[in-house]
């Protein structure tokens, strides 16, 4: 009878903690998003106002707008050794866990003239790319209320109806 009892709360927390992990993936998009949209902004302004290289500019959001272990930027800067700026941009935007695939569409567009135009080109990729990634983001935070507690209500449902199942 314990043990029951043991094994059914186990399996309510186990489908609820599925529940609220696959819920936190849509948070963690709109969160990331946001991060890059951020990035751009600090990229824009750098390019708008200094003669940074473009791996001196991504070293500084890396290190401080977008400080996290699945850093584009960072990824970016590491296969820069091995290949060209938009080859290495675009495989760090594969790698990235947290984005959808029209998110990283958006991304890759990005990443076609990353360096190859002048200043005023730059900046008008830039502000393209972040429009986007504000319809992204739209998308994103529409996603997330809708399926953020469904996740979390199923995860428990699913639980109790596997205890009831099983009792």
């Amino acid at each position: 009878m314990i043990l029951k009892f043991i094994i059914s709360i186990l399996i309510i927390y186990i489908c609820t903690y599925i529940g609220i992990y696959k819920a936190k993936t849509y948070e963690q998009r709109e969160k990331e998003l946001k991060k890059i949209k951020n990035s751009l902004a600090f990229f824009k302004s750098k390019i708008e106002f200094t003669y940074e290289p473009i791996e001196e500019v991504f070293n500084g959001i890396s290190k401080s707008i977008y400080i996290h272990k699945d850093n584009i930027f960072k990824n970016t800067i590491n296969k820069l050794n091995e290949t060209d700026l938009n080859t290495s941009w675009n495989t760090a935007v594969e790698e990235a866990i947290y984005f959808n695939k029209e998110d990283k569409e958006v991304l890759k567009m990005f990443g076609k003239l990353l360096g190859k135009t002048d200043k005023k080109g730059q900046i008008g990729e830039i502000e393209i790319t972040m429009e986007f990634i504000e319809k992204q983001i739209d998308k994103a935070e529409l996603e997330k209320n809708k399926n953020s507690k469904l996740y979390k209500s199923l995860g428990i449902l699913c639980g109790l109806g596997i205890v009831i199942i099983f009792i």
